[in-house]
């Protein structure tokens, strides 16, 4: 570069939108594509494979005349969802970690490979400890899958457009999801065996909804797991197409590398005379510490509250709604059918969220974008909880697609925070830890409103839940969600990665973060405790009066945690 010193960022966005951003744009969507696939499938089809595994989770509610959940499978069935998101949350904890180690590229292909070989066996499952075993340990796959993708979009794109296409390539994994509904339903709802000799063997009225007493179905919702393994094939294919990032390369000491991919994608796409002098590439200095501890040190601990507590909120929301939207509606009277379709037009929606997002974050700043997402969530909540009734099609696809719209945009509005908020160094154990705790919330909220819908004070006269005051318990974390956008997020649009790192305070090196790190951990632990283990292990938790006030604590322990520690140092962050 005619002699000057550069840094990866400046040369990046110099080439501006190109070839090569197009390429990782499309390899990073596919792989998102497939991850949601993977996490939604198990929502389209829960209620089958819970009719499979426990005949009778599903009875007639006399009083109502409708097949509906037994109380007590409540918790159990939400823990369905409940062990993939586990899975997810060991993946994101350790495949961050790995990534920012042995490069973005392997990481993402390991973990691609990793959950289509393990979503396969699902197909096969003969009882419920096979299928969460294997929930559990393709989870770990999907889990690492999706920071590693964030992160390599935001060292991939130039700065001004860093936004759009974070936000957008997360519209790729809720097209996974949709796809998983327009692809699962069908099939898991027809009354046929469509493949004889495996997906034989008939289930009750248990996923029926509103069907006839007596009514059956066969076990094709065993094809949706089938489907699930092509990801097998893709990352085959990811390992010879997808390039390493330059960014990594050089802050991994590998200069000549990082200049050799600069030149490459100049050559392909930019400037057939381009080249790049290793000696006067410029590197951010790297923390004197790197791990999951540094998070919590006083330099970047705001940053973590940040996007910890805010991406919190909206797992917690997303995927204990997703888990739940089906029989709320079956609830209501609509088949199950139906009840999965609503699910799907609520997930249609977030596609659309998540394409808009990035545009009005580039364009009014990631921390307005996303307060006044939280209020939008508050508003369509209380239309959805006033408004939903049966015989009414129409109106509840409106309502979901609105409810969709404003919460996918909401979560989706924290994403370019993320890999925003701390050095190349660090970059993915950062996106990465923050996604893995934030699946506690989605681990847990499955089973939590699944408790507070089995629930006394959630029931009609008649004994069903009433599903339009369930819903409303979502205000309390939309609240919490911008009050900590208030306290916690600092604006970063439209800064390079380099100026992001430059603007961080000095570092205190005999700082590690360790002690509050650990405290984190025994919050962590006590939520896990308190709102996964003792549902599922505990007989009769659900209808513990205990039970609602102990899961509340658990939840809310982490942003306490934050309030505590993270407040006194806003002020340096700054």
């Amino acid at each position: 570069m005619d002699g000057k010193e550069f840094t990866v960022s400046e040369v990046i966005d110099s080439f501006g939108i190109n070839g090569h951003t197009w390429l990782m744009f499309a390899l990073l969507g596919l792989a998102n594509i497939f991850d949601g696939y993977d996490f939604m499938v198990i929502n389209v089809t829960n209620s089958y494979v819970a009719a499979t595994f426990w005949p009778d989770a599903f009875a007639l509610n006399e009083a109502t005349g409708k097949i509906a959940l037994q109380p007590q499978y409540s918790a159990l069935m939400g823990s369905l969802t409940t062990w993939g998101l586990l899975g997810m949350v060991l993946g994101g904890a350790t495949g961050g970690i790995l990534s920012d180690r042995i490069g973005r590229k392997k990481m993402l292909t390991i973990a691609v490979l990793f959950y289509g070989v393990f979503t396969l066996p699902q197909a096969f499952a003969n009882d419920v400890y096979f299928f969460a075993a294997f929930r559990l340990i393709a989870g770990f796959g999907v889990g690492s899958c999706i920071p590693v993708v964030t992160t390599c979009f935001s060292e991939t794109i130039p700065s001004q457009h860093r936004g759009v296409f974070v936000t957008f390539g997360m519209a790729f994994m809720v097209a996974g999801w949709v796809l998983a509904g327009l692809i699962g339903n069908p099939i898991a709802s027809n009354t046929a065996s469509i493949i004889p000799g495996f997906t034989d063997g008939a289930i009750t009225t248990a996923a029926s909804g509103n069907l006839p007493e007596g009514a059956s179905f066969c076990q094709n919702w065993r094809l949706c797991y089938l489907i699930g393994a092509l990801p097998i094939v893709y990352g085959i294919l990811l390992f010879f197409l997808m390039h390493e990032t330059p960014h990594w390369y050089a802050n991994s000491g590998q200069k000549e590398k990082a200049c050799e991919a600069l030149e490459d994608i100049a050559h392909k796409h930019h400037d057939d005379s381009a080249h790049y002098d290793p000696n006067l590439l410029v590197v951010p200095p790297k923390p004197a510490n790197i791990g999951p501890n540094v998070l919590f040190s006083k330099k970047y601990i705001v940053a973590t509250a940040a996007i910890w507590t805010t991406y919190f909120v909206g797992q917690f929301c997303v995927y204990g709604m997703n888990a739940w939207i089906p029989t709320w509606f079956q609830g209501v009277g609509y088949s199950a059918a139906d009840s999965t379709n609503l699910q799907t037009w609520n997930n249609f929606a977030a596609i659309l969220s998540n394409i808009s997002v990035g545009f009005v974050s580039d364009r009014i700043g990631r921390k307005k974008n996303l307060a006044g997402s939280w209020i939008a969530c508050i508003v369509a909540i209380v239309l959805c909880s006033m408004l939903v009734q049966p015989n009414n099609m129409a109106l509840c696809v409106v309502l979901m697609l609105l409810f969709g719209f404003c919460l996918n945009y909401a979560i989706t509005a924290v994403q370019p925070l993320m890999p925003e908020s701390y050095p190349t160094a660090l970059r993915n154990t950062g996106v990465a830890w923050c996604q893995a705790f934030a699946r506690f919330g989605g681990s847990g909220s499955s089973i939590v409103l699944g408790a507070i819908a089995a629930n006394a004070i959630f029931k009609t006269a008649e004994g069903a839940t009433n599903w339009s005051l369930v819903v409303l318990v979502l205000i309390v974390p939309f609240l919490l969600g911008f009050i900590c956008t208030v306290m916690f997020v600092r604006e970063t649009g439209g800064k390079t990665m380099d100026q992001l790192a430059a603007e961080s305070t000095t570092e205190d090196k005999s700082d590690t973060g360790t002690t509050l790190f650990g405290i984190m951990m025994v919050v962590a632990a006590l939520l896990a405790v308190l709102c996964i283990v003792c549902p599922l292990v505990v007989q009769g938790w659900s209808s513990s009066p205990m039970a609602l006030p102990l899961m509340t604590i658990g939840m809310l322990l982490p942003f306490v945690y934050f309030f505590i520690f993270a407040t006194p140092q806003i002020k340096n962050s700054k």
